[in-house]
C-alpha cells in the first residue's frame, strides 16, 4: 500500500480516468471534466485536504482509495472523530483478490493516525457489488440517503470503526 504524493501524479491521474470510464455513476466526478486537468491540478488534488492511497504490484496500480478527514464542503461538517472514505476503485483484473480489504485497512490506520475512527461513506443505491462488500466489511447503513439529481438514484451512506476493518 502507497501513500499518493506529488510525485505519482500520473498514476493517479490514470487510475482516476480509468475508475471514471469503467464506472461513472458511482463517483462524483466527470471524465469529461477529469479528463481536462493540468499537471499543476493533479498535484493540486494529491496536496490535499483527501489522503489517496493506492495498491500497487510492482509498478502496477491496482486500485485506490481516499480518506477524507473533513466533510467534502465548507458547509459538510462532520464530527471530530469521523473521516469520510472516497473514491474505492479496483481494476477489473484485480477484483476478488483481496486489493479491496487491503486498501480499506491502510485508509483505517490513517484514519486512526489522524484521530478519526469514524469512518464513513456513501454508494450510489445501484452499486449493488459495493454494497455487499461494505456489508462484509463491517460497514452498516446509518439510514441518511442524498438524492442524485444526474441519476435518479440515491446516495446511501454507511458507516463503520476503524477498528472494526483492522480486526
Amino acid at each position: 500500500m502507497v501513500r499518493v504524493t506529488e510525485d505519482d501524479w500520473e498514476s493517479h491521474r490514470d487510475l482516476r480516468l480509468d475508475m471514471l470510464r469503467d464506472a461513472p455513476r458511482a463517483f462524483w466526478a466527470k471524465l469529461a471534466e477529469v479528463e481536462e486537468r493540468t499537471e499543476q491540478q493533479w498535484r493540486q488534488e494529491i496536496r490535499g485536504p483527501r489522503i489517496h492511497l493506492q495498491a500497487r504490484r510492482g509498478e502496477q496500480v491496482l486500485g485506490s482509495l481516499a480518506v477524507l478527514p473533513q466533510g467534502y464542503t465548507d458547509e459538510h461538517v462532520i464530527g471530530e472523530d469521523q473521516a469520510i472514505l472516497v473514491s474505492l476503485w479496483v481494476r477489473p483484473e484485480a477484483r476478488g483478490t483481496g486489493t479491496s480489504r487491503a486498501l480499506f485497512r491502510a485508509a483505517a490506520r490513517v484514519a486512526l493516525d489522524l484521530g478519526r475512527p469514524h469512518l464513513l461513506l456513501e454508494v450510489d443505491d445501484a452499486g449493488h457489488a459495493a454494497r455487499r462488500l461494505y456489508a462484509r466489511l463491517g460497514f452498516t447503513e446509518t439510514g441518511t440517503r442524498h438524492p442524485r439529481e444526474a441519476t435518479g438514484g440515491e446516495w446511501i451512506e454507511y458507516e463503520a470503526r476503524a477498528e472494526t476493518l483492522l480486526a
